[in-house]
């Protein structure tokens, strides 16, 4: 799994984050009630951790999962040390916070031409009841497609 993870993690990274080139990024599989998460520890271990539930996705739909977390990672790198910070404290202790992070990734999660990968994962989490607690944090299927045509990235395929 995750030699699965580190090909389609290199790809991504070659095509569409050209802030990650050349960043060392630690990926990890273990069990999840949810499928992923990021974390970036200050100054330079950048982690991405997946579900050992994510190995019965297609290529496709782990695609969705990863240039979401990657997109977390270029935001991480924008914010610099000071502010990211300062962000984890609000994201750990505040819902509004961690909506409009999850919202805002996914936006440019499709900005970056993945909206096709995003809709399809996120199909499958509106289905998985153990997404229960964190889906509203997310775009729905509907916004996903409706923000990519808006800006032209519906009928893209990264």
């Amino acid at each position: 799994m995750k030699k699965r993870i580190r090909i389609i993690a290199e790809k991504i990274i070659e095509d569409s984050f050209p802030l990650l080139k050349g960043k060392r990024i630690l990926f990890f599989v273990i069990y999840l009630r949810f499928f992923g998460f990021s974390a970036w520890i200050p100054p330079f271990m950048r982690i991405i951790v997946f579900s050992t539930r994510t190995k019965a996705l297609d290529d496709f739909a782990l695609t969705g999962i990863m240039a979401h977390e990657l997109c977390h990672q270029e935001r991480y790198i924008l914010l610099g040390v000071p502010r990211y910070l300062k962000f984890i404290v609000s994201y750990t202790f505040s819902d509004a916070c961690r909506t409009a992070e999850e919202r805002a990734t996914d936006r440019l999660t499709i900005e970056k031409g993945y909206a096709r990968q995003l809709y399809e994962l996120t199909l499958i989490t509106h289905n998985d009841k153990k997404h229960s607690n964190i889906i509203d944090n997310y775009l729905t299927p509907e916004e996903i497609r409706s923000y990519a045509e808006s800006i032209g990235k519906w009928n893209i395929t990264a």
